[in-house]
């Protein structure tokens, strides 16, 4: 990738990105538009958001995580994210990604799983695979046993590309 396009790239994954940084008595220093999205107006104020009591989990194993943690998938006022949270000794940084519900992506999503042959019952199986869910969780919410989701994917992975293998899917 030439340097302009990393450039444009970075600009634009800092678009969707939320960043907030705070002090180490986690008042906030900093908030992008997107963060104020998010957690409202904090610039000046001690922060006590979903992400500072995430931020716990942080110091509470530093020794092994080296201040940086990431959370998949998690609640941040009323929000479905990815939160990456450092702390580097002078600040602590949040970035949020956004993964709020995008009609368009569920659209597409559905239509690439239809034309690989998938069924309803498949293609529900596979939006909750793409979500994140894990194999207890989708067969807890579908009421059905872990043996039975097991085969359910062995017969949609049969359909879908390698690239679409759990490893792949669920990083």
């Amino acid at each position: 990738m030439a340097c302009e396009d990393s450039t444009k790239h970075f600009l634009n994954l800092g678009s969707k990105l939320g960043l907030c940084v705070k002090d180490q008595e986690k008042r906030v220093l900093f908030q992008n538009d997107n963060s104020v999205k998010t957690c409202g107006l904090m610039v000046g104020q001690v922060c006590g958001k979903t992400c500072m009591r995430l931020y716990h989990q942080v110091e509470e194993c530093s020794a092994i995580s080296e201040g940086m943690k990431l959370f998949k998938g998690t609640d941040v006022e009323g929000h479905k994210v990815d939160a990456l949270i450092v702390n580097d000794g002078q600040t602590i940084t949040t970035l949020l990604y956004s993964l709020d519900e995008d009609q368009d992506k569920f659209i597409k999503q559905e239509a690439f799983f239809k034309q690989k042959g998938l069924t309803k019952s498949e293609l529900r199986i596979m939006q909750m695979v793409m979500q994140g869910m894990t194999n207890a969780a989708i067969a807890e919410k579908l009421f059905i046993s872990k043996a039975t989701l097991k085969t359910h994917l062995n017969n949609i992975y049969k359909k879908l590309p390698s690239s679409m293998r759990p490893s792949q899917v669920r990083a």
